[in-house]
């Protein structure tokens, strides 16, 4: 019998499916490996189901995206949690990952968490400074958890849970749904690696028919695996981009004359800390990139 499912987990060779509510153990033809493609935690397959409730996958669907850390596909949000203190985040690692979802194309949400350990001033600060740059922005207090809202947020969807370390990404998730914690042993056990792991994704339904997938978070990642030209990281500081009403084209708003962006930073309409970080990553990308 053929079933359409979705991959959840994967442990060496075997493919952890979800279809019609129920999980197969899978392994994938042959094809695959001879063909080089190797399937990912996100995929959308269908697999042919034995007796035994083992499966074989046979077929993999055309993916509408994919990220690198770690391995996933289809993803419909990624919600980058980050803290303004313990720990202090600093509003370049912020624009990290604002910047690698905008180049893989996958909407952002933002969320602040430990809001109760900063001045509200602040938080309301960054949640209209983002909000004003297109981004959705949650507030959040130290186990204070908003679960109708990340309800509605996540509904019918696969979301990337991601953010630097100690920001507090189990801490949501145990109050999203309390089996997280179990889930998250019965992972570790069966697959004998730890709980927090960079090299894997596991897709957990955090409410009915809403997949998430908590993954590690990156501090420093080799921007040139995923950039093709320094106008990727120009357009991926959405306020930067090139709306035409530079003198040039191809305007980089670094010393080029009659730049609308260098004119709008002398009046404090764009942020200077994301100038910051646009020349900074730009200044990254051209001092690694492969020629």
């Amino acid at each position: 019998m053929i079933q359409k499912g979705v991959i959840f987990d994967i442990s060496k060779d075997l493919y952890y499916v979800k279809s019609d509510g129920l999980e197969y153990i899978s392994k994938a033809r042959g094809i695959f490996r001879k063909n080089k493609f190797s399937p990912m935690v996100g995929d959308e397959v269908n697999i042919e189901i034995f007796d035994d409730r083992t499966a074989h996958i046979v077929e993999v669907f055309e993916r509408k995206n994919q990220i690198l850390r770690p391995p996933v596909s289809n993803v419909d949000q990624a919600i980058v949690v980050v803290t303004l203190k313990e720990p202090s985040i600093e509003y370049k690692v912020i624009d990290r990952y604002l910047m690698y979802y905008e180049i893989v194309n996958i909407p952002v949400v933002l969320c602040l968490n430990k809001c109760d350990l900063i001045d509200e001033k602040v938080c309301l600060e960054f949640k209209h400074n983002y909000e004003k740059l297109g981004y959705d922005v949650i507030l959040s207090g130290f186990g204070i958890c908003f679960k109708n809202r990340f309800e509605v947020l996540c509904d019918s969807k696969i979301s990337v849970i991601t953010g630097p370390s100690g920001v507090g990404k189990s801490t949501i998730l145990n109050c999203l749904n309390p089996n997280y914690n179990i889930w998250i042993g019965n992972i570790s056990n069966k697959t004998k690696r730890g709980k927090h792991t960079t090299r894997a994704a596991t897709l957990y339904e955090i409410f009915k028919n809403s997949f998430i997938i908590d993954t590690a978070g990156f501090t420093s990642l080799d921007i040139t695996k995923f950039i093709e030209n320094q106008s990727d990281i120009r357009d991926a500081f959405v306020e930067f981009s090139n709306d035409g009403s530079c003198k040039f084209s191809n305007c980089m708003h670094i010393n080029e004359p009659n730049c609308s962006v260098k004119e709008k930073l002398k009046t404090d309409e764009f942020l200077k800390s994301r100038y910051e970080s646009y020349i900074f990553y730009l200044n990254e990308y051209l001092k690694n990139r492969r020629y």
